[in-house]
């Protein structure tokens, strides 16, 4: 019998981030006797590590695609109930006295020459900061027509570990990824910036603002990603997870959990002053600077669908990753997608 769910997610603005702040997963669950939390409360550092390695029998996620897709090319149990993609701001940056600065906003071939800084985390198996660094540099050529002799890239590795920063604590609804996380995992990046080593260093989202804010770093080249626009392609993808073993044996919890999530949308729009609140807190931004990593559409972005072009991303994300050898072997993304709750749930809203 199930006695706990277990429940993580990232630093991004989603529909877990309203469910888990507004209490809706543990009123959803109480009468049946179920406890609902946060793996950054658990004091086994094997279940906090589930964020990244999916292993735990009980466990939902929501949040970047690298880590599941790792997990399932090691063989690991999971399905994949639901995606969002919400607009995100995203470029190279430079030090305000650098020449691309005062040339900035730049077209993309500019960058011609450019040292481009590329994090590597020595401690982490899942590197997904090194692998978002590495689609951004991949869709710069795409768009410029460089190639990578017109570029350096320039490694930089680091022997902190992600978990390093992470927050773990008895706090209810706390994630692991607070404030202190967010603002540690450009560090090495930004030394290599003031140290004249790198001439730009890719940021996005909350990371972005988080660099423009602390540096006065200036982006010299925006990537756009937006779903309906015609550079799609470098969207990032919010993967949300279940453990199939939890699905297969009791998918009425798991239908129960979506409804929760489905009904984020509507609250949102309807309470955009708290939204924000909720969504500052889970990025580890300022409210002020939350329209800096995100566009002004992100408060009709929360919802979860497994629409076409959502899984089309998906599998170009695991082509990627494929082909810079963060995955071992691909999967059959088809066989790892369940329909199944989102339909019910959407059908029971219908009804």
């Amino acid at each position: 019998m199930t006695h706990t769910l277990w429940y993580t997610r990232c630093p991004a603005p989603t529909a877990a981030s309203v469910a888990i702040r507004q209490g809706w997963l543990e009123e959803a669950f109480a009468p049946d006797g179920i406890a609902v939390r946060s793996i950054s409360e658990s004091p086994d550092p094997d279940t906090r590590l589930a964020h990244y390695s999916h292993d735990h029998p009980a466990l939902f996620r929501f949040g970047g695609y690298v880590p599941p897709l790792q997990a399932m090319a090691r063989g690991v149990d999971l399905r994949i109930i639901g995606l969002n993609w919400h607009d995100r701001v995203a470029g190279f940056h430079a030090l305000p006295d650098h020449p691309l600065a005062a040339a900035a906003p730049c077209a993309p071939q500019a960058l011609r020459g450019a040292r481009i800084g590329l994090p590597i985390r020595r401690q982490d198996r899942t590197d997904w900061w090194r692998a978002t660094v590495l689609a951004g540099i991949e869709h710069l050529l795409a768009v410029s027509g460089l190639t990578r002799d017109d570029i350096t890239v320039v490694p930089i590795e680091i022997d902190r570990a992600y978990f390093d920063d992470a927050t773990a604590g008895p706090e209810t609804r706390a994630s692991l990824w607070g404030s202190r996380s967010q603002f540690a995992v450009q560090r090495e990046e930004v030394a290599a910036l003031y140290k004249g080593e790198v001439d730009v260093i890719y940021s996005d989202a909350a990371l972005a603002a988080i660099l423009c804010a602390t540096t006065g770093a200036v982006p010299v080249l925006r990537l756009r990603g937006h779903e309906d626009d015609s550079e799609a392609g470098f969207g990032h993808p919010i993967v949300l997870t279940v453990s199939a073993p939890l699905l297969a044996e009791r998918p009425d919890l798991v239908d129960r959990w979506m409804a929760q999530l489905l009904r984020a949308p509507d609250w949102v729009r309807g309470h955009v002053g708290d939204a924000r609140r909720i969504f500052a807190n889970d990025t580890g931004l300022p409210e002020a600077l939350l329209e800096q990593g995100y566009s002004a559409r992100l408060f009709d972005q929360v919802d979860v669908s497994l629409a076409p072009e959502r899984i089309a991303l998906l599998r170009r994300k695991q082509d990627h990753l494929l082909a810079h050898g963060f995955l071992d072997r691909g999967c059959d993304l088809d066989a790892m997608i369940d329909q199944g709750p989102l339909t019910r749930c959407r059908q029971a809203l219908v009804a």
